[in-house]
């Protein structure tokens, strides 16, 4: 009887899985072994575009003007190679990165699978990019479309400066240029159709507004920075 009680908890242990001890399942896969959409998004693009739903520390890669404006060999280009000089890494294995060019078609295609356009404004879209406008008449436009959250001036209203040294600083004449256009709707920045009820930007104004925007950067001095052509 006492070898009997004594055999129990030995055979438990026999039978169960020792703690810690992982199954095959659980193995650990390198980052070449993912290839699903879903975690390949939330490993490389979510701690700064979000989720469409929180806030993030770019422009939301669910916002649908974004996507119908954007090309998807540039949308692809950006991945692969970044944005030299800004906070947007390269990606691609071939400039340091992590990701294979299957991963990256793998994101591509479901970035694109987000287009909605239903949720298109009914007016004409302006191009993704196109060359810097008039600083004069940026200036007017931006005092029109854009002052009602930011001043006339740009430097704060219930949105905020969009002329601080630092933000300006921190991001490229395309972002600038796209955020006019696509807004950034999880912050309560409008379109470039509904900044102004009943009166969508015109493309040139578009183009305007970013190159005042543009020439309103300056150094660590304050001195003004020659305004760069807008990114290709």
């Amino acid at each position: 009887m006492k070898r009997s009680l004594f055999l129990i908890p030995l055979l438990v242990l026999v039978s169960c899985k020792p703690p810690g001890k992982p199954t095959l399942a659980d193995k650990w896969k390198s980052p070449a072994d993912v290839t699903g959409f879903t975690k390949l998004y939330a490993q490389n693009c979510i701690a700064c575009h979000g989720d469409g739903k929180s806030i993030a520390g770019s422009i939301t890669l669910k916002n649908p003007l974004y996507l119908a404006i954007i090309p998807e060999e540039k949308l692809r280009h950006v991945i692969a190679n970044g944005v030299p000089g800004y906070n947007m890494p390269a990606f691609a294995q071939e400039n340091g990165g992590s990701l294979s060019d299957e991963q990256i078609d793998t994101i591509v295609k479901g970035l694109v699978a987000w287009k909605d356009a239903s949720k298109l404004p009914a007016a004409p879209l302006p191009p993704y990019t196109a060359p810097l406008g008039d600083v004069a008449a940026g200036k007017a436009a931006f005092a029109q479309s854009c002052a009602s959250c930011h001043g006339v001036d740009g430097k704060g209203g219930k949105a905020g400066s969009v002329v601080d040294r630092d933000y300006l600083n921190l991001v490229s004449n395309q972002y600038l240029r796209t955020v006019t256009i696509a807004g950034r709707p999880e912050l309560g920045c409008p379109d470039f159709a509904h900044r102004t009820p009943g009166s969508p930007m015109t493309p040139a104004a578009v183009s305007d507004i970013t190159s005042w925007l543009v020439s309103q950067r300056v150094n660590e001095f304050n001195q003004p920075i020659t305004p760069a052509p807008a990114k290709k």
